[in-house]
């Protein structure tokens, strides 16, 4: 008969050892990480994300001494190449950094072929774009306030126009509609620059577009701003009001992260975190996205997994009080 006191010091010494190699093992996977080239897929053709895309991984690049390569996987509103990266190897090889679009509006909209929270792994969010409302000079129209006021005088008659159906811009004039209680008519273009063009033409009344595109037009008197899309006023323009501060819940900010294949070993994720928290905190990165009208804003893995989360709900509870759908 075995000892039972010797059975369980055996199990026990065994469990000890079985933890003790589990944990050398995975210290071994995050020394030997990375040992050959990382591929950051870009689901967007160039613009902010691209020029955010390289910037970090030239700092990964030079930090780790393995080449990191941005791979431009553009199409259906950033699903085509959300989608690669989703079917990756979870290696931490390929690596997915995109704004929040194809994450938590896109699956509202489309027949998306993943679960952006069961096939992918939230990393971090390094930055965040946020809208202002502006209007045309020749309008007269300088404040929400006077927006509201016009268009509960010509119900349907005012227009926002914006990048597509269930783009950001459009939830931004479809919540001033349901909030306020007025009819503004949406004019879909393709794209943030038709969007603003049109209203630099007189052709719409009002276009909630970002503040990086919109800043020429508000320092050459082209355009008025009647209130920033986030909740608090914006290092970019810290003179306008957030539309929240009228409209609680009236908050439109698209952020901008990396997001790893499911099953990506948890000690590659945090190497990952810890990497691009660096590069975050240098003043030299900070600035030049500052430069280029974006905000950095460092969203910690957790975290980031809760807004995917809470955003997924809030955007398709919008679409359907606004009645959004793909066309």
């Amino acid at each position: 008969m075995i000892n039972r006191r010797v059975f369980l010091s055996t199990v026990a010494t065994a469990g000890t050892a079985a933890g003790i190699g589990i944990a050398f093992c995975s210290q071994a996977l995050a020394d030997a990480y990375p040992s050959r080239a990382i591929h950051f897929i870009l689901p967007f053709p160039a613009g902010p994300t691209d020029l955010v895309t390289r910037l970090y991984a030239q700092s990964i690049s030079q930090d780790w001494h393995e080449p990191a390569v941005v791979d431009t996987r553009p199409g259906a509103t950033g699903s085509i190449g959300t989608e690669y990266v989703a079917r990756a190897s979870p290696d931490g090889y390929t690596l997915l950094f995109t704004v929040d679009l194809p994450i938590t509006m896109a699956p509202n909209l489309l027949k998306v072929p993943y679960d952006p929270q069961r096939d992918l792994i939230p990393i971090a969010g390094v930055m965040e774009a946020n809208n202002v409302l502006v209007t045309n000079a020749a309008t007269g129209i300088k404040t929400l306030a006077e927006l509201v006021a016009a268009a509960k005088a010509k119900p349907g008659v005012l227009t926002f126009s914006s990048a597509g159906i269930g783009s950001p811009a459009q939830f931004c004039g479809e919540m001033i509609n349901h909030q306020a209680g007025i009819t503004m008519t949406h004019v879909p273009y393709k794209g943030a620059a038709a969007a603003m063009n049109a209203v630099l033409a007189g052709t719409v009344t009002a276009f909630c577009g970002p503040i990086a595109q919109a800043l020429p037009f508000l320092k050459s008197g082209q355009v008025y701003a009647l209130g920033v899309s986030s909740s608090k006023p914006s290092p970019l323009l810290p003179r306008v009001a957030p539309l929240s501060a009228t409209y609680p819940g009236l908050v439109i900010t698209n952020w901008f992260g990396v997001l790893a294949p499911a099953r990506t070993p948890d000690v590659i994720c945090d190497k990952l975190a810890v990497e691009l928290k660096k590069i975050y905190d240098n003043p030299k990165v900070k600035q030049k996205l500052l430069s280029v009208g974006l905000e950095p804003n460092w969203i910690p893995r957790t975290e980031l997994s809760q807004r995917i989360a809470a955003d997924l709900k809030k955007w398709h509870d919008l679409m359907v009080l606004a009645g959004i759908h793909a066309s």
